[in-house]
Parts: C-alpha cells; structure tokens; sequence
C-alpha cells in the first residue's frame, strides 16, 4: 500500500463509557476500519482514550477529522504521526484493551507503565511512551 501512515492521539470522554458503551463504539469502529483498511488498537481507562490508527494517509488524516469532531469525546491530542513502512497491527481492524480490568493485570507483562493516565499530560512530551505502550499489546490477540 503506497503512502501507508501511522497516527496516534489521546482524548477525554465527556462521560465514563460503560462496558456496553465501549462494546458498540468497538464494534462500529471494526466494521469501518475493515471498509477503510485501517489497522490499529483502541486503549480505555478512566474516561480517556488513546487510539493507534494505521493505514492509507488520506483515510488516516479522514478518519481522525471525524474522531476529533465526535461528540462523545474532546481535547484530542496527536501523539504521532508519521509515515510508516509497516504496520504494528497489520491483522486488527482494531485491538482493545479496557485498561481498568482486573483482568488485565494477569497478563504476562503487566507493569505500572499501564497504570498511567492516558492522557496529553502524562503523554505530550512522550511519543515514543505512547508507542512503547500500543507495543506491549501488539501480541496479545
């Protein structure tokens, strides 16, 4: 795929998503990245989100337009982007992981890193932090 590009950002909810919140926001994202042939993984935890889309640089740029403009969510900040050679989720119409689930915390891996706030605060100044996290879930699916 010629111009394949890789963009991450963090938001805020305007309110807690619930399980079943989360579950219907995943599965319409699914279906139109797969449209779109974009890749990635979606990270939640305690109202904010960080996203890691990779694909076609018109559909990326289009897609995260739409994103920022959602009224479920705001204070989008770009972490990266960058074109890119290849991608990290090249099989996941889009990966998620609810970083408050106990659950998680039995995972090989595992570490206080995952405890920080996904934030622009906790993230501005740490693109490469931002990406170290996205790849602690790349082989987990």
């Amino acid at each position: 795929m010629d111009n394949l590009y890789r963009l991450a950002y963090v938001s805020s909810a305007r309110h807690l998503f619930s399980k079943a919140e989360l579950l219907a926001l995943l599965i319409q994202a699914r279906d139109k990245n797969a449209r779109l042939g974009i890749t990635g993984m979606l990270l939640y935890k305690d109202g904010n989100f960080m996203q890691l889309i990779e694909g076609e640089e018109t559909a990326i740029h289009a897609l995260f337009a739409a994103i920022a403009a959602d009224p479920r969510h705001h204070e989008s900040v770009v972490m990266v982007d960058e074109p890119i050679t290849e991608r990290l989720f090249e099989n996941w119409s889009m990966g998620f992981y609810d970083l408050v689930d106990p659950a998680l915390q039995a995972l090989p891996g595992f570490s206080p890193f995952m405890n920080r706030p996904l934030d622009s605060q906790t993230f501005g100044d740490d693109p490469a932090g931002c990406m170290a996290l996205f790849r602690l879930f790349r082989g987990e699916r």
